[in-house]
């Protein structure tokens, strides 16, 4: 039974059972959970969200406490409900998915509007005249978030911003009427664009389409959507994915030098680690929260499991000029520790490495030191202990040198022919003499056998090595060039 005395023990234990891969796992789910909180903040799958993620949180309370009932009928009303959301805001996962794709990408460079600039003026004469006309508009100023990827259709223009051409774009019986149009880089970039639609009913309310498109492209981009009714003249404006219906039309000044002011000013003086630490910071903190207590509950209570490994004692690095004739033991056993069983499942024995150090061996016997530096295990393991802590070499050092090579012979030539040159090809080759002895001053072939031989030839050859000799090429090749002639 779990007890509240045991919880509080388990915390007080942290520190001595921490990884660093720990902190990196808390840090991720943080990341993902913040992201999903960002995304669902200004929708209507924000509360399901929220049920889900309570109902879960009990679920772990229950397990915790063993509380049978609840934990049975939670394990089923969480499976129900998971499959439930996932049918009916399939939508919503997809755009969020999309939605985590942009985060690296979707700050971009844009040219600021200024408040009370001609610009602006421009856009806000237009608005106002066309809804005084009751003519439909809808505008997007594109803020620092990238809206390519929840645009589709329309059509390009990077038209110089006038009243002229707004009120051109939505004359009723124009091609651009019924689509958004879009103002980027102080620039009416594209025109009759469809925009994702919300399905946050409860802040359309009783609005039409363009109302629903402007909250939509609010919710996923810091766009400010300026929306005029064709049914009752009013202004509405959207940003933050909420939508405000204006009471007077010099409300839609103060509204829009309110977003430019915030998006586009270069006069802010706040510091700029300040103003990210407070940017979202209850939201950011309550992410970290809820991942911690996630990762308490799911990889702290798993437990710290240990294992022992036989790791071989690898030979590969060994000097060219040093042989190894004996060392023991032949491996290393390791024991390591790490969160939880499910950890060692895609471990090996080829995940540990013992990188010893035979660049100082001597010839004879060699004590080598193992120690935890020398020993690599995968990131989120602990090396509780090891053994042997040293490991005896015997090893063999050499020095260079070339030696010429003498072609012998043996047997006798026919009485009518004479042996007049023997040579070896190559003429000498570089070996490895061992500490302590002198080099040879030749290598010697086999005899060749020169009774069955009647005119010159060139025939491969084995080499006599002096004991104790080493090839620097074990993968050479002598021959032997013989030049017969026949005797005056």
């Amino acid at each position: 039974m779990f007890s509240m005395f045991s919880f509080l023990n388990n915390l007080v234990k942290l520190k001595g059972n921490l990884y660093i891969t720990d902190f990196f796992d808390i840090l991720i789910i943080a990341l993902l959970i913040y992201s999903l909180f960002l995304f669902l903040r200004n929708t209507k799958t924000l509360m399901v969200f929220l049920g889900l993620a309570i109902a879960g949180l009990l679920y772990l309370f229950a397990k915790s406490f063993n509380l049978y009932v609840t934990l049975l009928a939670l394990r089923y009303f969480i499976g129900v409900s998971v499959l439930i959301f996932v049918i009916i805001f399939q939508n919503e996962i997809r755009r969020y998915f999309e939605f985590l794709g942009l985060i690296g990408s979707r700050q971009l460079k844009v040219l600021p509007l200024a408040t009370r600039s001609p610009t602006t003026s421009e856009i806000i004469q237009a608005c106002v005249k066309m809804a005084q006309a009751k003519i439909g508009v809808l505008i997007v100023v594109q803020g620092k978030d990238s809206l390519d990827q929840f645009i589709d259709g329309g059509t390009a223009l990077d038209g110089v911003i006038s009243e002229e051409l707004l009120s051109s774009i939505f004359e009723p019986h124009s091609f651009g009427h019924d689509g958004a149009l879009i103002i980027n880089n102080n620039r009416v970039s594209k025109f009759a664009a469809h925009l994702p639609l919300s399905t946050n009913f409860k802040e359309i309310g009783k609005h039409g389409t363009r109302h629903g498109a402007a909250v939509g492209i609010t919710e996923l981009t810091d766009s400010f959507a300026i929306v005029v009714s064709e049914e009752s003249g009013k202004i509405s404006i959207s940003k933050d994915g909420k939508l405000k219906t204006l009471q007077e039309f010099t409300d839609l000044e103060k509204e829009f030098e309110k977003y430019i002011r915030a998006k586009f000013s270069k006069n802010v003086k706040e510091n700029k680690l300040t103003k990210i630490i407070k940017q979202d910071f209850l939201l950011r903190l309550g992410s970290m929260t809820a991942a911690g207590l996630i990762w308490f509950f799911a990889a702290y209570q798993a437990g710290i499991v240990e294992k022992t490994y036989s790791v071989p004692v690898e030979t590969t690095k060994i000097p060219t000029n040093v042989v190894i004739q004996e060392y023991s033991p032949k491996e290393v056993k390791i024991k390591v520790s790490t969160r939880g069983e499910d950890s060692f499942k895609e471990i090996s024995v080829k995940d540990f490495k013992i990188d010893l150090d035979f660049s100082r061996l001597q010839s004879g016997v060699n004590k080598l030191p193992v120690s935890k530096n020398i020993i690599t295990a995968p990131a989120n393991f602990s090396i509780i202990s090891f053994e042997p802590s040293t490991l005896l070499l015997t090893a063999q050092k050499y020095y260079p040198a070339e030696i010429p090579i003498s072609v012998k012979t043996t047997g006798k030539l026919k009485a009518n022919l004479s042996l007049k040159a023997a040579e070896a090809e190559p003429k000498s080759l570089k070996v490895w003499v061992p500490e302590g002895f002198e080099a040879s001053t030749e290598i010697s072939t086999e005899p060749i056998d020169l009774t069955d031989k009647n005119e010159s030839t060139v025939l491969p050859v084995t080499l006599l090595l002096p004991e104790g000799l080493r090839l620097a090429d074990e993968t050479v090749s002598v021959s032997a060039a013989l030049t017969i002639e026949p005797t005056n």
